[in-house]
């Protein structure tokens, strides 16, 4: 009973986060719905700046199993009081890297749940890009609310 409960508060959050950016009340809540219900697959935001570029390549030779990621809020972040760090930890290295950001809408809504104690995991799906020597590295990461 204690799980739903917290999961119907995430929803209600996300949902009320997206009517303050215009969607009714019924589209936010299916929404916010279909966001719980399902892995959100995100393109994690920022890969451009600072080092992260060099840090993806990086990673790219690892195994997706020999890495974790972890979802870390930031909210002393000088652009952004709900950013959310991706953090990428190297099982075989013992070593860790903020790859980017979770974006800025979704984050505006998942800081919310994260804040109240809900527990959000995450998982590097892929890294995409760089493919010629022009083209950027990216990352996809999958996230999920859990009901415990």
């Amino acid at each position: 009973m204690k799980q739903i409960t917290r999961v119907r508060k995430a929803v209600c959050i996300m949902a009320n986060e997206l009517k303050k950016l215009g969607y009714s009340l019924s589209q936010a809540f299916k929404k916010a719905w279909a966001q719980v219900k399902n892995t959100m697959k995100v393109r994690v935001a920022g890969t451009t700046f600072e080092n992260r570029q060099e840090r993806l390549q990086f990673l790219k030779q690892f195994h997706l199993n020999d890495l974790t990621v972890t979802l870390e809020r930031e909210p002393d972040n000088e652009f952004d009081s709900n950013a959310i760090q991706i953090v990428v930890h190297i099982k075989p290295i013992s070593r860790r890297t903020v790859i980017g950001y979770v974006p800025k809408g979704l984050a505006r809504e998942l800081s919310r749940v994260i804040d109240m104690g809900i527990q959000v995991k995450a998982s590097l799906i892929q890294i995409i890009g760089g493919y010629s020597y022009k083209e950027t590295f990216g990352a996809l990461v999958g996230i999920d609310i859990l009901e415990r």
